[in-house]
């Protein structure tokens, strides 16, 4: 991702015949809606019990690294995940957390997860902080190998979640 003095310019990459635009929901705050519609769908056990405008508000931006990124193909948002600051399950990982991580089912396996996840590594690496976490439900193999680290496991709600960290080298 290309570099304007702290600010990020759009992530592109060339899918085929379509280009893949990642930015930051500041750009498209339109969308922060549909990104809740999502994340409640996906994962209705942890927002049990909060309201849809609740979900969609969790987006506003805390601090410079708190921050939701979308996907977009031409304007059709397809994706998205966030940069947060930390994860009340892990108080003592203090780094920045990836999370929400979702991309719509018809266009999964086109590289659009993976892109999601290199800007936001990057925004985490532009705002200073050289290592990031995630908590993911699924295998990490994905994660693994793209230089993710397994720290250990963790309780989430009714789940145990594999707990990944990623060195930013800044």
């Amino acid at each position: 991702m290309a570099r304007d003095g702290d600010r990020l310019d759009p992530y592109r990459r060339d899918m085929s015949t379509q280009a893949l635009v990642i930015r930051s929901l500041e750009q498209r705050p339109d969308a922060a809606g549909l990104l809740a519609v999502w994340l409640m769908d996906e994962w209705p056990e942890y927002h049990r019990g909060r309201s849809l405008p609740d979900v969609a508000s969790q987006f506003r931006l805390v601090s410079d690294v708190q921050q939701a990124l979308i996907a977009e193909i031409e304007t059709e948002v397809v994706g998205t995940v966030a940069v947060r600051g930390r994860w009340e399950a892990v108080p003592e990982l203090s780094s920045p957390w990836l999370g929400g991580l979702f991309v719509v089912p018809e266009h999964r396996g086109q590289g659009i997860g993976t892109a999601l996840v290199e800007a936001a590594i990057t925004a985490a690496t532009v705002a200073g902080h050289p290592i990031v976490h995630m908590a993911v439900r699924v295998d990490p193999a994905f994660y693994i190998r793209r230089d993710w680290r397994v720290v250990g496991t963790v309780a989430a709600g009714d789940e145990c979640v594999t707990v990944l960290r990623f060195e930013t080298g800044s």
